[in-house]
């Protein structure tokens, strides 16, 4: 029975784990690559710690991505607003 989503097998940090959503296919495996790949750096950068720390650290790490983001967004929609009042109150 199809239920409307899409599987796929990726590897990360030599695991191999199956992905079930209704995301595209090849979305979801750039988003195991990009995982996998801050991982590697991670692990390389701090050397010979295990894998569940390797793995909260890379969470970390991409929550900080996330965050630092998300604020860049917020300040760039502030900016826009304020564009917005000001060229509507030019006219």
């Amino acid at each position: 029975m199809n239920d409307g989503k899409n599987k796929v097998k990726v590897k990360i940090y030599g695991e191999e784990y199956t992905i079930k959503s209704e995301l595209p296919v090849n979305y979801m495996k750039r988003l195991a690559d990009y995982v996998n790949t801050k991982m590697y750096e991670l692990s390389q950068a701090s050397g010979g710690i295990s894998k569940s720390r390797i793995a909260v650290l890379t969470a970390i790490n991409l929550s900080d991505e996330i965050f630092n983001l998300k604020r860049e967004v917020k300040k760039l929609n502030m900016k826009l607003e304020e564009k917005s009042k000001k060229s509507g109150d030019s006219k």
